[in-house]
């Protein structure tokens, strides 16, 4: 019996889900500069904003995934928002870096479940020849809050405070919630995930190798992106208004680069197209710092650097379904998680660059990184395709 189409109705409600999610998530990165004299952080604690999030991300999100794997998928995915919303409550009243950190880790447990959660539901309630685009509708919320979301953080933050910021983001969230209640239904199919299929699958080099090219892609990218609106500032000498309008065009580079990752996926495969995207880092990463810009320059080179470093995400994503049908959920959980991961240790690493040499250095080793990504993705699809061909001969 052929599975439905989704509704519509329930596609822009996990849209939205996902918009909220990431402009909740990544609105720290639009703050960091009011936040950080707020709560007197060095630059080093200030990368650890974003940091602590993401770390807590990669950490709980496989294990909630596959632990929770037997629930009704609508329980899992409200409780996930729930816990999103409570978390931008006690980042909004945090006082000290250490209540900032706790509420951002609690943040990445709710949105650990949610995003996941929310690509299965899209999935297990659409045919087969409709699961991408079901999926490109999904995901669609993601680049929008790059868009919209993050630089309508740094627009409300800088000009009401970040505790306005964070508790706007804590209402969007709680309307998801009600949402989500009413377009998701009790009983979508799913196939039960668990931690015995979690543990095989990282147990397996090649799986291993390929999920973690999300951890090196990532980590390249933000390196750059954490001291974006730092950076704005220093090289502009403006405050909200020039902090807003690079990430705004961070933020549609990073969409107009999804769409042509995907056609270039389609016409060159996703080692290709994801290979473009890292040589694409590496000359950009260094220039996005180095080279001296006004405004346009700066609205100019934020977009094309975008463009490339949330390219990779379509390509990516298509090289981890197609390599073992039998893991596809527990592949999508570990790539997202893959993506915090590899922004938090670029946060880290990009507050004690700065802390060091100067925020111009964080363009120059988020390019270095980005160079050693090109050899890991090489040999990551080299590796698959040795083990492909030994399993076959077996």
């Amino acid at each position: 019996m052929k599975t439905p189409a989704p509704s519509l109705r329930l596609l822009i409600a996990l849209a939205f889900v996902n918009f909220v999610v990431g402009a909740g998530a990544f609105a720290p990165i639009a703050l960091l500069a009011p936040l950080a004299q707020k709560l007197s952080l060095s630059k080093a604690e200030a990368g650890w904003v974003m940091g602590a999030y993401a770390l807590a991300y990669a950490l709980t999100s496989p294990t909630l995934i596959a632990s929770t794997g037997a629930l009704r998928r609508r329980t899992v995915l409200l409780t996930g928002i729930a816990v999103f919303v409570f978390a931008n409550v006690a980042t909004a009243y945090a006082t000290n870096a250490t209540m900032l950190y706790a509420a951002r880790v609690a943040a990445a447990v709710g949105a650990g479940v949610v995003t996941p959660v929310a690509a299965a539901v899209a999935v297990a309630t659409a045919s087969p020849d409709q699961r991408g685009k079901a999926l490109s509708i999904v995901f669609t919320g993601m680049t929008v809050a790059q868009v919209v979301g993050v630089p309508g953080a740094a627009m409300i933050g800088y000009s009401f405070g970040v505790e306005t910021a964070f508790l706007v983001a804590a209402g969007l969230s709680a309307l998801a919630f009600v949402s989500t209640a009413l377009a998701t239904p009790g009983d979508v199919p799913f196939q039960p995930q668990s931690l015995a299929v979690l543990g095989r699958t990282l147990m397996s080099p090649r799986h291993l190798l390929a999920v973690l090219v999300t951890v090196t892609i990532t980590t390249s990218g933000y390196l750059g992106m954490t001291f974006m609106g730092p950076l704005a500032e220093y090289r502009l000498g403006m405050g909200r208004d020039g902090v807003a309008l690079v990430l705004a065009a961070g933020g549609v580079g990073g969409f107009l680069g999804n769409i042509v990752a995907g056609r270039a996926t389609d016409r060159l495969g996703p080692g290709r197209a994801l290979l473009l995207c890292l040589v694409g880092q590496c000359v950009l990463s260094p220039a996005m710092t180095l080279i001296p810009f006004n405004l346009a320059g700066g609205l100019a080179l934020n977009f094309v650097w975008s463009a490339f470093g949330w390219g990779f995400t379509v390509p990516q994503q298509a090289r981890l379904m197609a390599l073992d049908a039998n893991t596809q959920g527990v592949m999508l959980a570990l790539n997202a998680a893959g993506i915090y991961l590899g922004s938090g240790i670029g946060s880290s690493i990009a507050g004690a660059v700065y802390e060091h040499w100067g925020i111009e250095a964080t363009g120059v080793v988020g390019g270095l990184i980005a160079a050693v990504g090109v050899a890991h993705l090489l040999y990551s699809e080299s590796f698959s395709r040795i083990s492909v061909a030994r399993e076959k001969s077996l």
